[in-house]
């Protein structure tokens, strides 16, 4: 039953996903320094962290813990053909980092098992009603902004005309984003981002985040996806 429904949910995302607009409001723009791109990224403190997770899909409810991992191997010609799916081969001598994202429930089983690269994302495993191409494409959107595997580009810096929050625009990958930071711009408060027309994404922040963030929200308000993380380990 899980299944059909959030099949049929999924295939009616692009009537209504032109209605959100990830731009924050009341914008001006400023020509100042960027700040260091490297800070601004969140996956920068989250190499190692395990979370207790909720994920809630169209009254759907599922809880369980979630690692992030980053890994750094080294790929040479004789491994070019090792990973299984991957949309980019391996060019010898060449550094590959890969970001690998667990959800799992308290008793072991996978809800999904994601690896994120610059060149290219793979499946490992996903939950039978969860394995729609639509959804694993809005998580993998969803994780590369949270953990920061894509770079940001800035090529806009505003100020927020009600908060004075500084606003950061670019490009992270093929993701138009938009970062939100303190007035004095020490404090990264949430992100914002889309590929396409489907998957706007909003990630907020609470803690330090060159510190590591301690709680997380993504909401992805055009499917009704919306995952909670706790720090529990890093």
């Amino acid at each position: 039953m899980m299944q059909n429904s959030l099949f049929l949910k999924l295939l009616l995302l692009p009537v209504f996903a032109g209605c959100v607009s990830i731009r924050p409001s009341h914008l001006e723009q400023e020509m100042t320094v960027a700040p260091d791109q490297q800070w601004l990224q969140p996956g920068i403190t989250m190499t190692n962290s395990l979370f207790r997770a909720t994920l809630d899909i169209k009254g759907h409810h599922l809880t369980g813990l979630l690692m992030i991992k980053r890994m750094d191997t080294v790929a040479d010609s004789t491994r070019a053909g090792a990973s299984m799916g991957s949309r980019q081969p391996a060019g010898k001598g060449r550094q590959d980092v890969a970001t690998r994202i667990v959800f799992a429930s308290e008793i072991g089983m996978t809800y999904f098992d994601l690896e994120l690269k610059p060149g290219g994302d793979q499946v490992i495993s996903c939950f039978g009603p969860l394995n729609k191409k639509a959804l694993l494409n809005i998580l993998e959107s969803d994780f590369t902004l949270l953990t920061g595997v894509s770079p940001l580009r800035i090529t806009k810096t505003c100020r927020q005309t009600t908060t004075r929050r500084r606003i950061y625009g670019g490009k992270a990958g093929s993701l138009k984003s938009w970062y939100t930071l303190s007035e004095e711009g020490d404090t990264l408060f949430s992100t914002a981002a889309r590929s396409n027309m489907v998957n706007p994404v909003f990630i907020k922040y609470n803690g330090s985040l060159r510190e590591g963030p301690s709680k997380i929200n993504m909401d992805n308000p055009v499917i009704g996806l919306n995952m909670s993380l706790k720090l529990l380990k890093r």
